[in-house]
């Protein structure tokens, strides 16, 4: 009961502060990725500043990624700070800030004053107002087809999906906002799951109507990822928040999604608050937040936990991101007990030395997260699950305007572990070969694990045309897994071509083929892609 009045406390006193610096979330796609580099297109960078952090969805959530690097009018070059693949196409997230003019304040002021002085006047200052609310719509429908085919008598799989995604910025000239991003997966063999349940191939990531109540105070309804905790990844129900000079200040009551099928789920009912610092200059960017969460089942406490998350760009060259998880409830001998156990935490740090060299490093400690309502069966295999820990060192040079090479390394470990994971991968990457405009890239991984070992080779050729509307690109793996207690080695040799090329209105074409190429067996994998933006 104090959690829940102290949180709507903070809802309350967070709706009557001020603020100088909106902001909200505008989408972007991935358009080229280099050796080093992630590039990704806007519609407009206005907002979008030199070492910010930009989002991607992954497991679910939207994740920090990629830190802004350099940008143009329509375009942001980003170094990444992740370690999962990021593809052609995939949705980005961009935290932007929305300024209003000093001109454009005057002009509101003195029309506020006039409204009060001369009420004959009111039409003409509503009038005024409209233009500095303007109506901005983006969005994305794309179609895409993964085949998976052999010669083999195993069955070919196929996946459709249809992605939707639509962002409507004060709707009308109002103070209303709709956000929405939506997936239908179709898989062959898998209709009689989706006429029994939608959402196992309905997915809904996003989905939420905004009202600004002010330049500074926002609530939202609906399915929402926050920016400011978004290790919580997407929640349904009401948000609101409200900034004041650095400072911001909100909460959120509602649930959380299904854990089986991603679905609206009421029984998993959620509250909590948070509270945070932001400063970001052209120079300057370090966030703060802080948030207090109790997760429930069925009206049981399922998770009560605090989390912390700090990002900086303090020091010339060098940023920082740091997230920590501290659960404050567990159940031993079927007894409830308050606790400040750790449950997770993630460091990373990269440091720009000279301008042609980056080096990155990262640790992070995870244990499995235990909800003791929805997990109840499980309590004694999570409880007793050590802490995964993992490392990993990173670095980058630019030897000329043309030459890059990299290396990364991790070990990633647990006690029980028969032997740790370890990988190591580097790589070499010319973008301009011959003065012929293509971009090669020759990269060698080695893998270790519990299960396996593993060599990867490949080898990459790209190049754009018709003033970078086209790219065409080829490359071949060499793929050799030795899988402890088999008999033999599986070795495979992958060719693939894949081209990007954009049509007419903002629609474009992707595809991409890939085959093993064996003396008796041929795996082929099929994607095509067409997206239309507007």
């Amino acid at each position: 009961m104090k959690l829940v009045l102290s949180i709507g406390f903070v809802i309350i006193y967070a709706l009557n502060l001020r603020a100088q610096t909106p902001t909200e979330n505008v989408e972007g796609v991935v358009s080229f990725i280099s050796s080093q580099n992630v590039y990704i297109k806007f519609k407009t960078t206005s907002g979008i500043a030199v070492g910010d952090t930009l989002y991607t969805f992954h497991e679910n959530q939207l994740s920090p990624s990629m830190i802004v690097k350099n940008l143009s009018s329509t375009s942001v070059m980003c170094s990444p700070i992740i370690s999962y693949k990021l593809n052609i196409n995939e949705i980005i997230i961009a935290k932007r800030r929305v300024e209003i003019s000093k001109h454009e304040i005057k002009k509101e002021k003195k029309d506020s004053v006039l409204e009060i002085i001369d009420t004959t006047k009111l039409s003409e200052n509503k009038n005024l107002l409209s233009h500095l609310i303007k109506q901005k719509i983006s969005g994305r429908i794309a179609i895409s087809d993964f085949t998976n085919f052999s010669n083999t008598p195993a069955k070919a799989s196929n996946v459709v999906n249809y992605s939707f995604s639509l962002n409507a910025l004060n709707i009308g000239g109002s103070k209303f906002s709709f956000e929405s991003t939506i997936l239908y997966r179709q898989e062959n063999g898998q209709w009689n799951n989706v006429q029994k349940n939608i959402f196992k191939g309905l997915k809904i990531y996003n989905l939420n109507l905004k009202y600004d109540l002010n330049n500074n105070t926002f609530v939202s309804f609906g399915r929402k990822i926050n920016p400011s905790i978004s290790n919580m990844g997407a929640m349904d129900g009401l948000q609101a928040e409200k900034r004041f000079k650095n400072f911001f200040v909100g909460g959120f009551v509602g649930s959380r999604p299904n854990y089986n099928d991603y679905s609206f789920d009421i029984n998993l009912f959620q509250y909590g608050g948070y509270v945070g610092h932001n400063v970001q200059t052209p120079k300057l960017n370090m966030q703060n937040s802080f948030a207090i969460v109790e997760q429930t089942n069925n009206s049981k406490t399922d998770r009560r936990f605090i989390y912390f998350q700090h990002s900086n760009s303090i020091v010339k060259n060098v940023y920082v991101f740091y997230t920590l998880e501290c659960d404050l409830y567990k159940i031993v001998n079927e007894q409830k007990q308050n606790a400040l156990n750790l449950a997770n935490t993630y460091f990373s740090l990269r440091y720009r030395p000279f301008k042609k060299v980056t080096i990155s490093a990262s640790y992070d400690a995870r244990k499995n997260v235990i909800y003791y309502e929805t997990d109840k069966n499980y309590l004694s295999t999570l409880i007793e699950s050590e802490t995964r820990q993992g490392v990993g060192l990173q670095t980058n040079y630019t030897i000329t305007k043309h030459l890059y090479v990299g290396a990364k390394a991790g070990y990633r470990f647990q006690k029980k572990d028969f032997k740790p994971t370890k990988n190591a991968y580097a790589f070499v990457s010319h973008n301009n070969l011959f003065k012929s405009g293509i971009t090669t890239t020759l990269s060698g991984t080695i893998l270790e694990t519990t299960y396996l070992n593993g060599k990867l080779g490949n080898l990459r050729f790209s190049k754009g045309f018709n003033s970078e509307k086209t790219t065409i690109g080829l490359g071949y793996s060499f793929v050799d897994y030795k899988i402890r207690q088999a008999e033999l080695p599986l070795i495979q040799h992958i060719v693939e071509f894949n081209a990007t090329t954009e049509l007419i209105n903002k629609m474009s074409l992707s595809i991409h083929l890939e085959t093993d190429v064996e003396k008796l067996n041929q795996f082929y994998r099929v994607y095509l892609q067409l997206r239309k933006r507007f």
